[in-house]
């Protein structure tokens, strides 16, 4: 199956294919497909905002043919 990935902002930084589209296995899950993006684990240890179909998510959601994930640091302000 082929799902969509962007990530956004400082997380850019920290993977080689920022953008762009993925062949996966069904079945794949949010936390398994950024474990493939190959996030430092430091930065996996901090709070992530994860949205499929621009709706955020949690990282146990399996994703499916024509997804689009989209990755971003929390944003907040007042």
């Amino acid at each position: 199956m082929k799902v969509k990935v962007k990530v956004v902002g400082p997380l850019r930084q920290y993977v080689q294919r920022p953008q762009g589209e993925w062949a996966l296995s069904e079945g794949i899950t949010v936390d398994q497909l950024i474990d493939l993006l190959g996030l430092p684990e430091k930065i996996r240890k901090t709070p992530i905002t994860m949205l499929v179909n621009a709706k955020f998510v949690k990282d146990s959601v399996e994703l499916k043919e024509g997804d689009e994930l989209t990755l971003l640091f929390p944003v907040g302000g007042g």
